[in-house]
């Protein structure tokens, strides 16, 4: 059963991160936040809180086009107080075209709900 708090959560930071509101970015996104993207040629890039919000800024000054917003929902679910999702996505989010990524997003329920804390990601192909 997928926990509904926890897509609701996910889909607010999937629009809001392909929108570039960066105000919305910085309540989903807990202050620990870091994400692990592992490319195809196996290179891993990672970025902490303010260098994501840093990538969203730079993407909205460039007035880059949104981004798109699909999202196929796997799983999400709460085992002893941590929220879990893993959604794949197909992102042009580097420049370099649209690929399939699958994302694992681990999420922590604070005062502001529930909040994104990390994210280990996976290209696996063009979209």
């Amino acid at each position: 059963m997928k926990d509904h708090a926890l897509i609701q959560t996910v889909e607010k930071l999937i629009d809001a991160g392909c929108h570039y509101r960066i105000e919305d970015l910085e309540s989903l996104y807990s202050p620990d936040f870091t994400v692990h993207i592992l490319q195809e040629d196996s290179s891993l890039l990672s970025f902490d809180y303010e260098q994501c919000l840093d990538l969203f800024r730079s993407l909205r000054d460039s007035e880059a086009p949104p981004l798109d917003t699909t999202a196929n929902f796997h799983s999400a679910e709460v085992q002893g107080g941590v929220g879990f999702v893993m959604v794949t996505r197909a992102m042009n989010l580097l420049g370099d075209g649209s690929k399939k990524i699958v994302f694992n997003l681990t999420l922590k329920e604070t005062e502001k709900g529930w909040q994104v804390s990390r994210e280990h990601a996976v290209v696996i192909g063009d979209a």
